[in-house]
């Protein structure tokens, strides 16, 4: 059988050959079969060896279809991929190696007319406005009609995301809602009732909660109308047919002024929740990435089978080394205080996803910059400003993006220190950046070639992250620093919630509102207003300056002298702040609420020249555990456990107060 298939006698199907087991059936049909066109793609895969199980499943991928489909290697065409894929699937197979072998036959000359990656391959890219609409079951032919060539027109002035949720909001949401309620509704010509009707059903989603965008679609629906009412002043002939009232009065949407103040309080809510707990994610990246990096430098000197130990953790390097044995996968399982294997995990991935993660996080941060501007950023981003004293500036271009207009950030050395790292990683043996057609998910569309700046390695390729996966790993990240609320209710950070903290703490720290707007790349200077409006400055001012007023105003009698026992309750209050391990801070007028035991206290301030006492207690704290568990005292068990999760925060926060110090860095401190 196998000597049939190679010189091509029968043809068997996909699986078949998935099924069988004919060792070499593939390489002898190399040989016998276009054996110089599978040598050049062989060829091409030399550079790749370090994927080499993805490079030996390729070539084998584009042998299958050859067999089954009797074609010339390079007259495989799309279809015979996607018919490769449905037959792979149907057998519960993966196939982690198409893209490649679409390049490696791309490269080769195969695939005429199509793009180079399989991915762009079958993006479908922007849709019609009727391919748009008939997305949605609109069973009144005219009507739809009267809505392709409103979108159409209303497309040539907005992008396309907003042209989607506009095709949404009038098909979905409005006239496919009225045909399931109302069936054969064949006019836009609504009753009082049914339109009454359909503003109570947008109010609410299916599951019962509220909508919180019922506004814009009604705005959206009244738009409709208006527009098609003022069109048929301009072209009677087209459009005078469709100018009935518009079932959305004035009233109806008196009310999105209130729900955008209600909208920009939960923003801003939200930012005063994060401010205070953003060193902590900080802290969370950086511990991480270094963790990470330990890890990997000790895992990749070790063997398969070795044992070995980072930050007084014990782990094992997976695998078996053969005589073929390659490291394309570092994968280490790490043993508990018994030597038992726990879930093993992939270093070098690990590695790279704390990378990343640290790089976003510290970008986002320091340049309040969006998410597409982030992806954006390429090697093409830097330039260099000589100010008139002479003294050469970096600066930071980002692409056009929500307003379309580009514009330039001055670079702190912090940025181009954590641009510069990203460069030195992502640069290929020849010293270049990789360039990367990066896809934009609102768009719907590949940009050119570039030279992106957030791009890593997935499988054998390497590609720009997309939106989604940066925020999977800040969602990660703050679930593993175990940040909370005041109400024990998880936080998440979003990128835009970077980019509203930026512009608070600085605008706040004494930067211009109007230079804030432009560092941000706003052109309404209210939208930089609602941003940092969060901590009313002013209003303090004012009020502070009110009440200086009042006192000059009030008899003096009112702000009479202490007492001495007055004057000493307060004295010794301050007094008693001071504890062996720091300085209390807990407010004036309040007792002590956990009873002195100062190491599990959130108000203890740890003072620099204490943390060897802290030491001593830990170690007394072990001995007393140790102790507790043999008499099994369980209850004192519970709290020795307890008091040493509270010192190994204290430590933290020590060491934290120790290098802020040492290097004179400073920001929003953390809590606890």
């Amino acid at each position: 059988m196998r000597m049939l298939i190679v010189f091509r006698a029968v043809r068997p199907c996909y699986p078949w050959l998935s099924g069988s087991r004919n060792l070499g059936l593939y390489a002898d049909f190399r040989r016998h079969n276009q054996a110089p066109t599978f040598a050049q793609i062989q060829r091409r895969l030399l550079p790749r060896d370090t994927y080499k199980e993805y490079a030996d499943e390729a070539l084998n991928l584009l042998t299958r279809m050859v067999i089954v489909t009797g074609k010339d290697l390079l007259a495989l065409n799309l279809d015979d991929f996607d018919d490769y894929v449905a037959a792979r699937r149907a057998s519960s197979r993966k196939v982690p190696a198409l893209p490649l072998a679409y390049e490696l036959l791309h490269g080769a000359g195969g695939l005429t007319g199509l793009p180079p990656t399989l991915r762009e391959a079958r993006n479908r890219g922007q849709l019609s406005v009727a391919e748009l609409v008939d997305k949605y079951p609109i069973a009144n032919g005219v009507i739809r009609a009267v809505l392709i060539h409103y979108l159409v027109e209303r497309s040539a002035l907005i992008d396309y995301g907003t042209l989607v949720n506009q095709v949404q909001a009038l098909t979905d949401l409005f006239w496919c809602d009225l045909e399931r309620h109302h069936p054969g509704i064949a006019s836009l010509h609504l009753p009082s009732d049914v339109a009454a009707a359909w503003k109570q059903r947008i109010r609410v989603l299916p599951n019962g909660r509220p909508r919180r965008n019922a506004h814009t679609v009604v705005l959206v629906v009244r738009s409709f109308y208006l527009d098609l009412r003022q069109w048929s002043l301009e072209d009677p002939a087209r459009w005078a047919q469709w100018a009935v009232p518009c079932p959305i009065r004035e009233t109806d949407v008196a009310g999105y002024g209130k729900e955008t103040r209600r909208r920009q309080a939960r923003m801003q809510e939200r930012t005063r929740t994060l401010i205070p707990v953003l060193p902590r994610l900080v802290h969370a990246a950086e511990n991480e990435l270094a963790v990470a990096e330990r890890l990997l430098g000790v895992g990749r000197k070790a063997r398969p089978g070795d044992e070995f130990t980072v930050d007084e953790v014990r782990f094992r390097r997976a695998g078996r080394e053969t005589s073929n044995w390659r490291p394309s996968a570092l994968f280490v399982v790490p043993l508990d205080e018994h030597g038992n294997p726990k879930t093993r995990f992939d270093a070098e991935r690990r590695e790279e996803n704390a990378f990343w993660t640290w790089a976003i996080v510290e970008i986002l941060r320091r340049t309040g910059i969006r998410i597409e501007e982030l992806l954006e950023l390429t090697h093409l981003s830097f330039r260099q400003y000589q100010t008139p004293t002479g003294e050469m500036m970096p600066l930071l271009q980002t692409s056009p993006s929500k307003t379309d207009r580009e514009r330039v950030l001055p670079a702190d050395p912090e940025v181009v220190g954590v641009l510069a790292r990203i460069i030195r990683r992502i640069k290929n043996d020849n010293g270049k950046v990789p360039l990367l057609s990066r896809y934009d998910i609102y768009e719907r569309t590949f940009g050119p070639p570039l030279p992106h700046l957030f791009q890593h390695a997935l499988r054998h390729r390497r590609e720009v992250l997309s939106p989604g996966r940066v925020r999977e790993l800040l969602a990660k990240l703050a679930e593993r620093a175990e940040i909370v609320d005041v109400d024990g209710k998880p936080l998440v950070f979003t990128p835009h919630d970077f980019r509203r903290v930026f512009s608070t703490e600085t605008v706040n720290g004494g930067l211009p509102i109007h230079i804030a707007a432009k560092v941000l790349g706003h052109l309404d200077l209210n939208t930089t207003q609602g941003y940092v409006a969060v901590y009313p400055e002013e209003v303090i001012k004012h009020y502070r300056h009110f009440v200086d007023q009042r006192r000059e105003r009030c008899p003096s009698d009112e702000y009479r002298e202490p007492t001495d026992a007055e004057w000493d309750e307060f004295r010794d209050h301050f007094n008693l702040r001071q504890v062996a391990l720091g300085r209390c801070d807990r407010p004036y007028g309040t007792p002590c609420q956990h009873e002195n035991s100062c190491v599990r206290c959130p108000m203890l301030r740890m003072s620099l020249k204490q943390p060897p006492r802290l030491l001593e207690i830990e170690a007394n704290t072990h001995e007393r555990l140790v102790e507790a568990r043999r008499m099994r005292w369980l209850g004192e068990v519970a709290a020795l456990e307890e008091s040493l999760r509270h010192i190994a925060n204290k430590k933290d926060q020590a060491e934290r107060l120790r290098q802020r110090d040492s290097t004179g860095e400073y920001g929003t401190e953390s809590l606890g």
